[in-house]
């Protein structure tokens, strides 16, 4: 660069001025050598304000230490790296932005050019595309429902009008009057379900560990229906409360209860539960396994479509619930089942929504 014509050195920056990205040289020890004019619109700067600004200024506190020292690192050895970054302007406004970097090894001294895309568009775009689907879902939920609420409402007119006859004896009004009781309750119970699952929302990720989360599942549970638990295995305090990953604990405590739920009430009349966890690298392995009736090989497919149950009194929204939520967590969950042997539910989730560059140092 030192070596080029007053003619290629002005028409070099009339071309870096020109690119509609940020386009930033800097110092591999982080001094600001250039910034285009992009760059100056993205993160609020006038001309001339960077001199004093190292590259560490333009992203968060949080990524100093292992984030921004790995970029480095890459382009350096690798001579290049791409990839996301959470960075933030002159006014602490945090954005969305798309990096590319690569090593320009001059006679003097090595700079890195690196490229900056805002993204916060796609970004946004990828948002409503999440909600899009979860209204294709709900959409599904409220076409079943209207079957379902249909037989309630028709059960509790026609035994109203039968109320409402001359010379019913008191044995039939009262049998009447339970009817319409147990399906006036069955209807409230669908419609609170039905509100649990609209409103339900994307979860609020922090880092935290399993002890808190199956303590939280387990106050969600009433305490009637625990006591159908004729043993209840799970690892130590210990190894729970050292299993960490990123989570939003309320929502995945409510995912975990409602399997839960499930298996106590599979037993004939309690069951053996069973809470088991397996840890890899990049994510946690977790379920419940019982000794229950198990599910039928045929309606196995079936258990995660709305409105879906074998029991007359539920609603069956719990694993459609459960399954949004470990999705939303960006997981898996399956189920394995055998009549007369039990079932077992095994959800994944990643331990860390941030990827390795950010939190392991190169």
């Amino acid at each position: 660069m030192t070596d080029s014509s007053p003619l290629d050195q002005a028409l070099l920056e009339a071309v870096l001025q020109s690119i509609p990205h940020g386009i930033l040289f800097f110092e591999p020890s982080g001094k600001i050598l250039f910034a285009n004019n992009f760059a100056e619109q993205l993160f609020g700067f006038r001309a001339g304000e960077w001199n004093d600004h190292a590259i560490s200024s333009l992203f968060l506190e949080d990524d100093y230490d292992i984030f921004l020292p790995n970029i480095i690192k890459l382009t350096l050895d690798k001579g290049s790296f791409e990839g996301e970054a959470l960075l933030r302007d002159r006014k602490e406004q945090k954005f969305f932005a798309y990096l590319t970097t690569f090593l320009y090894r001059g006679s003097h001294k090595d700079v890195i050019v690196l490229t900056i895309q805002d993204i916060g568009t796609l970004k946004t775009l990828q948002r409503e595309s999440i909600e899009t689907e979860r209204v294709r879902s709900m959409a599904k939920v409220v076409d079943q429902m209207a079957h379902h609420i249909r037989n309630p409402i028709a059960a509790i007119g026609g035994f109203a009008g039968r109320l409402l006859k001359k010379g019913l004896d008191e044995k039939d009004r009262q049998l009447y009057k339970e009817i319409i009781y147990q399906e006036a309750s069955r209807l409230d119970k669908l419609l609170r379900n039905l509100a649990s699952f609209t409103t339900l929302p994307l979860p609020t990720m922090a880092e935290d560990n399993f002890e808190n989360l199956l303590k939280r599942s387990i106050d969600m549970i009433p305490e009637a229906l625990l006591a159908a638990a004729s043993d209840w295995q799970k690892p130590s305090r210990e190894k729970l409360r050292s299993l960490r990953a990123f989570m939003d604990v309320e929502t995945l405590a409510q995912c975990l209860a409602n399997i839960f739920t499930n298996g106590l009430e599979s037993g004939d009349p309690t069951v053996v539960l069973n809470f088991h966890v397996a840890e890899s690298a990049d994510r946690i392995r977790f379920g419940v396994g019982d000794d229950g009736i198990g599910i039928k090989p045929e309606n196995l497919p079936l258990v995660f479509d709305p409105l879906f149950t074998t029991k007359n009194d539920h609603v069956g929204l719990g694993l459609t619930i459960s399954q949004r939520i470990v999705h939303d967590h960006g997981g898996t969950i399956e189920i394995d089942s055998a009549v007369g042997k039990g079932t077992t539910v095994t959800l994944e989730i990643p331990r860390e929504k941030r990827r390795p560059i950010r939190v392991r140092r190169l």
